[in-house]
């Protein structure tokens, strides 16, 4: 079976999508896949990634997160006719890349929409491209979404609740089992740190919550360290805005520093607010490593699915950075509680959200659909 997966980047670009459409490629060896997404600079280029070939068609920016190019049509007619894809697998959102699709996918092709999650923000755009999008999940064959609780929340995917397979994102546990070297490494940052600690890893942009999070250290009582991970265009001012002893900024890190951070840490502060925040992996990562999230609830995103409020984490109703704070302070304080909901995380994880129990799960949707 020929499969050609169409998404806005791909590896060593980072980012959630991306790393999805790589494991879903690499996941099914039997089939013969293709990648097409676009460039990070105005350049045309192929490569080869785990055995999989990537064409990145050459992008003159990017405007309201939407790579624009338009070289990525003819690539995609040319890839329609040389890999002949028995089913194209197509990563949403990308509207630009949607409409292209729309202009040459043949009659006899399979269509998956992979429906990562709705665009949130931008409602302007969400206007223009909302005829693309029904064009898409109209002429779909089938569509995936990462949590059950997606779709019947989703204006864009109500009429289509008889296309939906819900599967959702997977994470490489082998990559995030607990070594010697780890081992090593987390008890360096305990000993660094003493104090107990709360951990955030994310972009700094506004759907993260991250504001909410530093909002909500005045009212944590329990020592600890509040560690941020990872940057964006919040960083500065939120650097401005929230100057506290215990507030530490890593900055960027590496897989193997976020692998030793969740497993040295105490609590995963997950403090996203909008249905941006689809699934969660980095949620999902830290479970696996026994770390339970304190999250906030929010309609119709798979975050209160992946985790469990009360049973592998604590979910707080309403945005409000002081209930957010008591509840980081209550489960601080509570050594058997946090260990109970760490323990129930780690187990949901392997059984739900790892590479061996998703991947077969795509492999018998293609298939379904012949």
């Amino acid at each position: 079976m020929n499969i050609l997966h169409l998404g806005k980047f791909y590896s060593p670009v980072e980012g959630g999508i991306e790393s999805i459409c790589k494991y879903v490629a690499e996941s099914m060896p039997s089939f013969n896949h293709e990648v097409l997404c676009f460039n990070i600079r105005n350049k045309n280029e192929s490569d080869c990634i785990n055995g999989i070939d990537v064409h990145r068609a050459a992008s003159l920016g990017i405007f309201k997160s939407q790579p624009i190019s338009f070289s990525y049509l003819g690539w995609l007619k040319r890839l329609i006719r040389s890999h002949k894809p028995d089913v194209i697998h197509f990563h949403y959102p990308n509207p630009l890349g949607g409409l292209y699709l729309l202009f040459c996918i043949p009659r006899h092709t399979k269509l998956i929409i992979h429906w990562h999650s709705d665009i949130v923000e931008q409602r302007i755009l969400h206007r223009l491209v909302k005829p693309i999008e029904n064009y898409l999940l109209k002429r779909a064959d089938a569509v995936i979404t990462t949590s059950p609780l997606y779709a019947s929340a989703s204006n864009a995917l109500k009429r289509y609740l008889n296309k939906i397979s819900v599967i959702p994102c997977a994470i490489d546990g082998d990559k995030f089992r607990l070594d010697d070297e780890t081992i090593i490494r987390v008890n360096e940052i305990k000993k660094k740190y003493r104090d107990k600690i709360v951990f955030f890893v994310g972009r700094h942009v506004g759907y993260k919550g991250l504001s909410y999070l530093l909002s909500s250290i005045k009212y944590i009582s329990e020592k600890c360290h509040v560690i941020i991970a990872g940057q964006g265009p919040l960083t500065s001012k939120l650097k401005q805005d929230f100057k506290y002893a215990n507030l530490v900024w890593l900055g960027k890190i590496n897989e193997s520093e976020l692998k030793s951070y969740l497993y040295a840490a105490d609590i995963l502060a997950f403090p996203s607010i909008t249905k941006n925040e689809a699934f969660g992996v980095v949620l999902a990562e830290g479970m696996f490593c026994g770390t339970p999230a304190v999250t906030f609830n929010i309609h119709g995103s798979g975050v209160n699915w992946v985790s469990v409020g009360g049973e592998t984490g604590i979910e707080v109703k309403g945005f409000n950075s002081e209930k957010y704070g008591k509840a980081i302070d209550a489960l601080l304080k509570d050594d058997k509680l946090r260990l109970r909901l760490g323990e129930n995380a780690r187990q949901r994880v392997e059984k739900m959200f790892v590479m061996n129990v998703v991947g077969p799960q795509y492999q018998n949707l293609y298939n379904s659909l012949f």
